[in-house]
């Protein structure tokens, strides 16, 4: 029984259908996992800073006015912190499963797939942790972007989704304009 996720209904006829080779894919997925692990490495310390800030603002509201001040609670560190990790380890598991796709194994794309899922399930509980929406739409549409171009796209010996050869216009013979001139009329 194949996977709902990684062998979805629309795989075997696209709504947009373009060619698009599995190496390709996979490299471009390999290097967004590195940017995405960079970034991740970016975040972990700064969540335990926002975390420190937003404590000792809210330590010194507390002590100037005496009473609990809303507006400055630290939110939910614990998910936040989560949400962080697996975002983190997502963005290692695309870019693991881009390189093995760039390598022409198949299990790249299985990897790639999951990994795009806990990262954006890391992103809900970042969210749920500390807000940041905006961050979380900018992922989610690379997510969905590269989700779709991973299931759709093909090895080598695969038959294409879009035929390819002469289209005619210039240079594509039959009919486009670097065919041969019709013969003169006869006389």
């Amino acid at each position: 029984m194949a996977n709902i996720l990684t062998d979805p209904p629309f795989a075997a006829d696209p709504p947009i259908k373009i060619n698009v080779p599995a190496k390709t894919v996979g490299l471009v997925a390999g290097i967004l996992g590195i940017i995405g692990i960079i970034f991740g490495l970016i975040a972990l310390p700064a969540i335990f800073a926002l975390n420190s800030v937003v404590s000792s603002a809210n330590s010194f509201c507390q002590a100037v006015s005496g009473t609990n001040c809303a507006g400055t609670t630290s939110g939910i560190f614990f998910l936040a912190l989560i949400g962080v990790l697996l975002g983190f380890l997502g963005a290692i598991l695309y870019a693991f499963g881009g390189f093995r796709m760039y390598q022409l194994n198949r299990s790249g794309k299985d990897l790639v797939i999951y990994g795009l899922l806990v990262s954006l399930v890391g992103g809900i509980l970042e969210i749920v942790g500390y807000g940041g929406v905006g961050s979380f739409i900018f992922d989610l549409i690379i997510a969905v972007v590269l989700y779709y171009l991973v299931v759709i796209s093909r090895w080598p010996g695969d038959a294409p989704l879009v035929a390819t050869g002469p289209t005619g216009g210039y240079g594509n013979p039959p009919g486009g304009y670097g065919s041969p001139p019709p013969p003169p009329p006869s006389a």
